[in-house]
């Protein structure tokens, strides 16, 4: 039997500036993989959170 390891949970301190950037990167990336047709839930959830942080 299996079991995955659940991981560590990280805190990120950014400034408003890396915010903007890191939500610029991530819209980029998950419309590269929409076309690709993979998955983005991941990419979505972290979006999520970017947006609830400010």
């Amino acid at each position: 039997m299996f079991f995955h390891k659940k991981s560590e949970k990280r805190i990120v301190e950014l400034t408003s500036e890396e915010v903007r950037l890191l939500r610029y990167a991530l819209i980029r990336f998950r419309n590269k993989c929409l076309q690709a047709g993979k998955p983005t839930e991941d990419i979505d959830e972290l979006l999520l959170k970017t947006c609830c942080y400010t």
